[in-house]
């Protein structure tokens, strides 16, 4: 399985787009991050996305954790860092798993790569969720192109000659 982890406020921060919103509205910076994350969600690019919040300061005993559109989201529990949340992640998925985790926070890249996952920083992420949303609209062109296509211009002569047998002898 390939899992990419997101350090959520942390790869916030890193875009200045939703750095600029964060100030006024943590709400709308935490959906424009999955957002921007949505095409990356699919057996294509990783099979799991998850992006953790820290809620360290909350008093909420456990962790929250929501599906939203194929993105695992996690609030942390109480006294619980994004960072830790992702370390012990990290270390159950690292076995048998390709696992990327995605901050510029140095503790934290140095501390997963020692358990064997790839890393990428914030920039680095951005650019890979800007490639996967270009695949994304390149795709849905092909596909919208390929339907306006007759049917005899997308199949063989052989085939178009035994539709026409079969379409005359009925």
């Amino acid at each position: 399985m390939k899992a990419l982890l997101v350090d959520g406020y942390n790869i916030i921060y890193a875009h200045p787009d939703l750095a600029a919103i964060m100030r006024r509205d943590q709400d709308n910076a935490r959906e424009g991050l999955l957002k921007e994350l949505a095409p990356l969600a699919s057996p294509d690019h990783y099979e799991l996305v998850m992006v953790v919040f820290d809620a360290a300061g909350s008093s909420q005993p456990e962790a929250v954790m929501q599906e939203r559109g194929g993105i695992r989201v996690v609030f942390t529990r109480r006294q619980q860092s994004a960072d830790a949340f992702i370390e012990r992640v990290v270390r159950r998925l690292v076995p048998g798993n390709e696992v990327v985790v995605a901050t510029s926070d140095r503790l934290l890249l140095n501390l997963v790569s020692g358990f064997g996952a790839r890393t990428v920083d914030g920039p680095s992420l951005l650019g890979m969720t800007a490639e996967a949303q270009r695949e994304t609209r390149e795709e849905m062109k092909r596909m919208a192109g390929a339907s306006r296509t007759p049917l005899e211009d997308r199949v063989s002569e052989d085939i178009r000659r035994l539709l026409d047998e079969m379409r005359y002898q009925a």
